[in-house]
């Protein structure tokens, strides 16, 4: 317990003990081109561990500090690893994305890893963006006057109309290739989104399906799966 308190005096040590972060590759399903990176974490910002009752031990980490320490932490191991996929994609929470703070905290983040605002894309959950929209599109269109880039990951649903605008600030989108074919929804969304320049990337998809999938406007996955 001592060394937990001794970590909410000093928010940088609780913010280094975040679990390790895994870069992804996303790749072309036809070339197998490595394009682009996913930072992965197993434990999001809001199951990170507190204390409540007696130990009155809550972790005060700011969302906008948490979510830069991400963007350099993923930045510098793109840089070590000397790979020239980009950008990397870096899920923010949606605590994150309504604190003011967190465009500047990802600048100067992105400043002291090397790479540029354009090489980094923050995403956020479609149901976050489709909650508080208004609150989160001013977070999107700050990031983006950084120059930034911004996507929305729509594996778990797909709420968020798709309107001129939106698509215009969004440079991809995440989708469940499982889901694909049985929601007709989605499928007129990807197709949108594709039709508009949008980068499709699929979870949970096969290279062998690559032909399917990208005559639907889908051409990238996320570690996709080969038949034995």
């Amino acid at each position: 317990m001592q060394q937990v308190r001794a970590r909410a005096a000093n928010p940088t040590s609780l913010i280094q003990d975040v679990d390790e972060i895994r870069l992804s590759p996303v790749v072309h399903l036809l070339t197998g081109e490595i394009v682009n990176l996913v930072a992965e974490t197993p434990r999001a910002f809001d199951d990170r561990v507190s204390f409540g009752g007696n130990n009155q031990f809550i972790s005060r980490i700011s969302p906008a500090i948490w979510l830069a320490h991400h963007v350099e932490t993923s930045a510098m191991m793109a840089v070590d690893s000397q790979t020239s996929a980009r950008p990397i994609i870096i899920s923010a929470p949606i605590s994150a994305m309504m604190h003011p703070d967190t465009p500047m905290a990802c600048e100067a983040a992105a400043a002291r890893s090397k790479l540029c605002p354009q090489e980094i894309c923050i995403e956020v959950e479609d149901a976050t963006l489709y909650q508080s929209k208004a609150e989160v599109m001013r977070s999107i269109q700050a990031l983006r006057q950084r120059g930034f880039r911004v996507s929305v990951n729509a594996t778990r649903s797909w709420c968020t109309p798709m309107d001129t605008d939106m698509r215009l600030l969004l440079d991809c989108v995440r989708i469940d290739a499982n889901k694909i074919w049985v929601e007709s929804d989605l499928l007129n969304r990807i197709e949108a989104a594709s039709a508009c320049g949008m980068g499709v990337i699929a979870e949970n998809a096969r290279y062998r399906d690559g032909e399917k999938l990208s005559a639907v406007g889908i051409e990238l996955a996320r570690a996709p799966k080969v038949d034995a």
